[in-house]
């Protein structure tokens, strides 16, 4: 059975936008339609608080052109974003949603920083449950992906983006011991391919032979969504909830 994971919350629609993604109305969207597997973002302020956005810059999710970095946390507590929402804070994300199981996608201009406040707040025993037992890690750099799982040896490290790339190919051709494919891994696979469709049954079944799993990633449309379910993908991430299946009936 495909587990389905949201994409930074539910937003709702473009025709009928409901929350700004990575904030705690768009989270409890997602869990509103049954979500229980989410991803988000972090970043670090200024002056060394972990904060939830995907950007670098808040010009679109807030219409400032300011750098979440440069920003102190007050300075950041005071932007509102898109739909009236603010940012989301980690000790504000703990407190609410720690009960639920995450992929922490790790932004790469501060990862250092980020992983080292994630060390630090490990002495907090509830802390240090969720980061061993809820969440699951995206770096992009190897060096990033290192720092952590030093410290927390532990840590679920998901395939990074040029490692799905390969396997991707590799298993998209039938040879899936070139790339290889890691037994127990998750890889991310897009549903088409400079719009030719490679998400099938067939990549599936070869990344299982090597015993890896397979998260189909953001499809978009009702169509893909069916196919990816229907190849067998072991997770969804999706920036949609289960009702866009409707719209192929």
């Amino acid at each position: 059975m495909t587990t389905w994971i949201s994409h930074r919350g539910y937003c709702g629609t473009e025709d009928e936008p409901i929350a700004t993604e990575n904030t705690a109305a768009a989270f409890l969207a997602a869990i509103g339609h049954g979500f229980e597997h989410l991803e988000t973002d972090l970043r670090v302020s200024r002056d060394g608080h972990i904060v939830l956005c995907h950007d670098a810059d808040l010009s679109r999710v807030s219409g400032r052109n300011a750098q979440v970095h440069e920003l102190t946390r007050k300075e950041l507590s005071k932007e509102r974003l898109q739909h009236g929402e603010t940012l989301l804070f980690f000790d504000e994300f703990l407190e609410h949603f720690a009960h639920l199981h995450w992929i922490l996608d790790i932004k790469p201009e501060q990862a250092e920083q980020t992983v080292a406040i994630l060390q630090r707040l490990r002495s907090d025993k509830a802390v240090d449950e969720f980061l061993h037992n809820r969440a699951r890690y995206l770096f992009w750099h190897p060096s990033h992906q290192q720092q952590l799982t030093h410290i927390l040896p532990e840590a679920f490290c998901l395939a990074r983006e040029r490692h799905c790339y390969l396997a991707g190919a590799a298993a998209l051709l039938g040879l899936p011991a070139l790339a290889n494919i890691e037994a127990g891994q998750y890889y991310a696979v897009p549903p088409t391919l400079r719009n030719i469709p490679i998400l099938n049954e067939r990549i599936v079944r070869n990344f299982h032979v090597c015993g890896a799993k397979v998260i189909g990633y953001l499809p978009e449309t009702p169509e893909h969504h069916k196919r990816a379910l229907a190849a067998g993908v072991d997770q969804l991430l999706t920036n949609h909830t289960p009702r866009i299946l409707q719209q192929l009936k």
